[in-house]
């Protein structure tokens, strides 16, 4: 009897052990990586992790880009993809000052969840913000 015990105990931690392993889907796309705006007087970076992770960063510089920036914006999310469309949803924003380590909430400044139209050419990624509204715009990113 203890050994049918035994082996009834083996066998369910067996299942329960291969079921509690859950594989996470791998997001691969050539957009996974960090990627830099290529122009303006501010500094985007986008990072698009294969784990589905976002994160989005923006640095202002009052005095050049030589002393700590004035503004560092930090978003992180979560982010799908549906053909060329990226699903970008921001858990949260905060905004460091002067560079400070304690950030304040910045969520009113940034939309939450974006649509962002996608194409790339190269080691160059356009995203295109609200895409087919009269507010869209583009954006060029390099590969880092």
């Amino acid at each position: 009897m203890k050994k049918i015990l035994f082996f009834a105990l083996v066998l369910v931690a067996g299942a329960l052990a291969f079921t509690s392993c859950e594989k996470k889907d791998k997001i691969d796309s050539p957009i996974v990586g960090t990627w830099m705006r290529v122009a303006g007087e501010y500094d985007f970076f986008y990072t698009f992790g294969e784990d589905g992770t976002y994160q989005r960063i923006e640095n202002y510089y009052m005095n050049g880009r030589d002393v700590v920036a004035h503004e560092h914006i930090v978003g992180d999310g979560t982010f799908k993809i549906d053909g060329d469309v990226i699903d970008a949803t921001l858990n949260s924003i905060r905004v460091y000052m002067d560079g400070s380590k304690d950030g304040d909430p910045f969520d009113e400044f940034w939309p939450m969840n974006e649509k962002l139209k996608f194409s790339l050419k190269g080691d160059y990624l356009t995203l295109i913000h609200n895409a087919g509204t009269e507010e869209e715009w583009p954006e060029l990113l390099l590969k880092q």
